[in-house]
């Protein structure tokens, strides 16, 4: 694991901190918090994916169009659920 990698991951598990810490302070609706949360985990699985499994995976050309749609999911929660809140 180089540097470059590492400061990637700290970024990502702060964005997590942050998405948590907002959405308790600003007394988000859990179809925002969801969203975000699964935005997310599109966007951590799209950037660490093809550090953790091999070269020779089936997934490996798949992960990032299965990472895109995990993300637009989570905005369309994030957004959809907001709305019939409000």
């Amino acid at each position: 694991m180089d540097w470059v990698t590492l400061l990637a991951g700290g970024l990502f598990a702060l964005a997590w901190l942050i998405v948590v810490y907002q959405s308790r302070t600003k007394n988000w609706t859990l179809g925002r918090t969801t969203g975000w949360l699964v935005f997310l985990g599109g966007a951590t699985i799209g950037a660490f994916y093809d550090e953790v499994v091999s070269a020779e995976s089936a997934l490996l050309p798949w992960i990032e169009p299965i990472a895109a749609l995990i993300m637009f999911l989570g905005i369309g929660i994030a957004v959809i659920r907001t709305r019939h809140r409000r």
